[in-house]
């Protein structure tokens, strides 16, 4: 059953007012206590309270060095060592194209840490050749030699040309011969690869095309055969010109793409061969599995690599 609130409401007022009243009734409000009651009270309340032992006497020692208040002082974080690498040269000089190349005995690994130094230095280019080193004076491994071509190829599209000027790079020319009826496609493929073995080479060659066109047999085949080979020139009179040995295989002229691929694979070809018979560089590999030609060429073979192969060419 519910109470109605102007029931509720006053009883609850007189019953607060009711215990105050019985409470207080025999109280003395008025007059204060004597002193003997003072005492008393003063009694009562030291005999109430709960038995705690006087705090212990604090230690001279620690009040005179407050820091050995603490039980057991923490060690120091140890420094942080620099990270040791290879001498990484005189910042304030250019490098040359061959720098490093000492280092190549020192294996993989240390011209990595040495290459990934130069990137936190902010020194790019030394980085770049350092990075090159991994690839034509050590061995690496599938795992290094991929991060290796990953970080040429992010340097070099941040890096202007090593040679900036075009009339310092070293003359090379490209050569096919062929007999086909239908020059204007093998032409074009030349001209597409020597362009590219230009910017591979970072500017450090300048490479020509010269094609030799025999006359097209009148039977009518799908496939006809291509040589292509390198020469360089002399500056000299009526002295033969240097030459590597040329390179055969087979083209369809109605694929022009694949083309391009063919002369470039064995442009590769070509250096693999020259290098590891004229020079002490580290063998190039054989085709890694998903890699075309054209970066072959661009991020397997160094800048270093295609100017000695020139120099390597002989009469």
């Amino acid at each position: 059953m519910r109470v109605p609130f102007f029931i509720s409401i006053p009883a609850c007022i007189l019953v607060g007012l009711l215990v105050f009243w019985l409470g207080s009734r025999d109280k003395d409000f008025m007059t204060p206590p004597t002193p003997e009651r003072l005492t008393a009270i003063s009694e009562e309340w030291e005999t109430s309270q709960p038995n705690i032992p006087p705090p212990k006497p604090v230690d001279a020692n620690l009040l005179a060095d407050p820091t050995s208040a603490t039980p057991k002082q923490v060690d120091e974080a140890p420094s942080l060592e620099p990270v040791k690498t290879l001498p990484p040269g005189d910042f304030s000089q250019a490098p040359s194209l061959a720098e490093y190349g000492a280092y190549g005995d020192k294996g993989a690994d240390e011209l990595i840490k040495l290459a990934t130094f130069l990137e936190t230095e902010a020194q790019y280019q030394r980085a770049l050749l350092a990075w090159e080193r991994v690839l034509d004076t050590c061995t690496p491994n599938s795992e290094q030699r991929e991060l290796t071509v990953r970080s040429i190829q992010r340097l070099r599209k941040t890096l202007p040309p090593w040679n900036p000027d075009p009339s310092a790079d070293i003359q090379v020319t490209l050569h096919a011969g062929a007999t086909l009826k239908n020059q204007k496609v093998l032409t074009s493929a030349m001209e597409s690869v020597a362009g590219l073995i230009t910017e591979a080479s970072n500017h450090v060659l300048k490479v020509d095309t010269k094609i030799s066109f025999g006359k097209a047999s009148s039977i009518k085949t799908p496939r006809v055969p291509v040589a292509v080979w390198f020469s360089r020139p002399t500056g000299r009179a009526n002295d033969s010109t240097p030459e590597t040995s040329p390179i055969s295989f087979m083209i369809d002229p109605e694929q022009p793409q694949a083309l391009n691929y063919q002369i470039a694979a064995a442009v590769y070809a070509l250096l693999k061969t020259n290098l590891a018979e004229e020079t002490s560089f580290a063998p190039l590999p054989e085709y890694p599995a998903e890699v075309q030609p054209n970066e072959l060429l661009k991020y397997h073979v160094t800048r270093l690599m295609w100017r000695e192969f020139v120099k390597s060419i002989k009469e």
